[in-house]
């Protein structure tokens, strides 16, 4: 989750394609693995994991994209550069879960509507090119049926 400060424009942006094609509401974030499971007594380790093998790192991301897929209705394009493919394993790793696919991504929509209208929608919207620093990671549990939420824990990374 990027800090507000350091991408105002992706947020603006972000509420002006909401305005006008009404999806759920989210936080603004790029997921680095999902879909693992963690019980309680390994949290702790997998946290400790996390924020010792990585210290802060840049991301960059330019221009938008559109797919037909919910979760990837309208995004900002992130740079999957050789820092971000190394962290992606690295993580995947630490969770002992697969390394699949992996688009990174900033969503600012997530929903079903017709290319033509998001297509029409982008000729408004401000050119994006940038980064942000990454120097925490959360830890999330998402329910995808009703869009919700909740932030387990966050972890500042210390590491290397």
């Amino acid at each position: 989750m990027p800090k507000k400060e350091e991408v105002p424009l992706i947020l603006s942006t972000k509420k002006e394609i909401n305005t006008h094609l009404n999806g759920p509401k989210f936080p603004l974030h790029m997921t680095l693995a999902g879909a693992f499971n963690l019980n309680p007594s390994e949290i702790k380790n997998v946290e400790l994991g996390l924020s010792k093998s990585f210290s802060p790192f840049k991301v960059f991301f330019k221009g938008y994209g559109m797919k037909d897929y919910f979760f990837q209705a309208f995004y900002v394009a992130v740079e999957l550069n050789e820092e971000l493919k190394r962290v992606r394993v690295k993580i995947c790793d630490i969770l002992n879960t697969e390394n699949l696919e992996f688009m990174p991504h900033l969503s600012l929509y997530y929903g079903k509507e017709a290319h033509e209208k998001k297509q029409s929608l982008l000729k408004e919207l401000p050119n994006l090119e940038g980064n942000f620093v990454v120097d925490t990671f959360y830890l999330v549990s998402f329910d995808p049926t009703n869009i919700e939420w909740k932030i387990l824990n966050s972890i500042r990374l210390e590491g290397l």
